[in-house]
């Protein structure tokens, strides 16, 4: 069967939920209580940023592309060593993140159903497993379903927020002064809703056409991602513009000018979708680099392997075995969600941190350069508020990496002088 690959909507169908992602759900009552009013500006900002970052990604994909993603583009800038050192920190990222994300979505599956007898984890378990059905269907399928469930996103969202805006009392002062202190506390937060874009280059390979596909794509989610998030933001300061915080910190009064009594279900919906739009995502991502690292040797051959419809199926499964020991840890409350949240963020961090510096390093114009730098320090900042012994982790196997691309590169410029000597 032939691999159909996917166009410019897809692609960004793909995208769109996952970048949104719970942090369209959580920030913006979190911003509004740090900042008030001047949150809008925060969020503004963070925009701007999140255009650098998706325009790096998007160029980057394009400039080096394959099913490794920003581990290639760091392999560019650094090295073999460091290489692996990214697509160590992704995959572990991946290997926590997703049963803490489909354990928050059986939460509100059970929410939503009122139901008594399955407990919410084992609804988790049975998101899991579809996600994992849906992910053995070729691309273009997979691009529809996430096509259609960010389109419910970002419609209901958008509608709800307008109608808001439109037939709701409310105004917007900036009469209170605001300290640095906060404002700057506010952009941190908003920090997490940056992360999602270094994903693209794991699709590359996956679009038709990437150099018009990719840039049209990018353009589309961040113009879409942008509105979304200011009209939310929004209309959430709005209606709580009167007070000094949030203390209502869900979203649906945003819905309930327009859906009523079904804005808190809509609401609970649309988390259950942007959870699921997430893990597509990231376990797609991860099993095509599974699999390209396999190619390379780097790990068993036999995880290379891909079916019909050009899905790494034996990635897959080897994600599937680790999710489930990972699910039965946090179904026995061994380790929690939150804990779970914290390892995996961690490492995404790292990741994206990995994948700005070897921006810097690659491109050759000086915005991108400079772009590049605030984005390292800010994901650098955020990565010290992480776990102790997180940040041990971390650093113990960054030193063995470094140490052994250290290595890597004395012996090759021993053969270089060698061949030279000879020559």
């Amino acid at each position: 069967m032939k691999n159909r690959k996917i166009g410019f909507l897809l692609l960004s169908g793909l995208m769109v939920g996952p970048i949104l992602g719970s942090g369209i759900i959580i920030l913006p009552p979190a911003v509004f209580d740090t900042a008030g009013n001047y949150a809008i500006f925060a969020w503004m900002i963070m925009l701007g940023l999140s255009m650098l970052f998706a325009h790096m990604f998007g160029k980057l994909s394009l400039l080096i592309p394959g099913d490794s993603g920003v581990p290639l583009a760091v392999e560019r800038a650094f090295g073999t060593q460091i290489k692996n050192l990214s697509a160590i920190f992704f995959l572990l990222a991946v290997c926590f993140g997703p049963v803490a994300v489909l354990g928050t979505a059986g939460h509100y599956l059970q929410l939503l159903t009122s139901q008594s007898l399955f407990h919410e984890k084992w609804l988790a378990l049975g998101l899991l497993c579809f996600v994992y059905l849906i992910l053995t269907r070729n691309i273009t399928d997979v691009g529809k379903f996430a096509f259609i469930m960010s389109t419910f996103i970002v419609v209901t969202l958008l509608v709800g927020s307008l109608h808001t805006l439109f037939t709701v009392d409310g105004n917007i002062t900036l009469s209170n002064p605001i300290t640095v202190s906060d404002f700057g506390q506010s952009l941190l937060l908003l920090f997490w809703a940056l992360i999602g874009w270094e994903v693209i280059g794991s699709y590359s390979l996956e679009v038709k056409t990437p150099e018009r596909t990719i840039p049209k794509a990018v353009a589309l989610s961040f113009s879409i991602i942008a509105v979304v998030s200011l009209s939310v933001a929004l209309a959430f300061q709005w209606i709580h513009s009167d007070s000094k915080s949030a203390t209502n910190q869900s979203l649906a009064p945003l819905l309930e000018s327009l859906f009523g009594n079904w804005a808190t279900p809509i609401i609970s919906t649309i988390t259950i979708a942007l959870c699921i739009s997430t893990v597509l995502l990231v376990i797609g991502a991860v099993s095509r680099l599974i699999s390209d690292q396999a190619k390379n040797g780097l790990l068993p051959s036999w995880l290379s392997y891909k079916n019909k419809n050009n899905v790494a199926t034996r990635g897959l499964l080897s994600l599937f075995c680790i999710h489930i020991i990972v699910f039965t840890l946090f179904f026995l409350n061994i380790i929690s969600i939150q804990q779970l949240v914290a390892i995996a963020n961690a490492f995404f961090l790292c990741n994206a941190l990995l994948g700005v510096l070897a921006c810097m390093r690659i491109f050759d114009s000086i915005w991108l350069k400079i772009g590049s730098a605030i984005l390292a320090i800010c994901f650098f900042s955020i990565l010290l508020f992480s776990s102790i012994y997180i940040l041990l982790a971390i650093v113990v196997v960054a030193v063995y990496f470094g140490w052994l691309q250290k290595k890597e590169s004395i012996r090759e410029q021993k053969m270089i002088c060698q061949v030279g000597n000879d020559l």
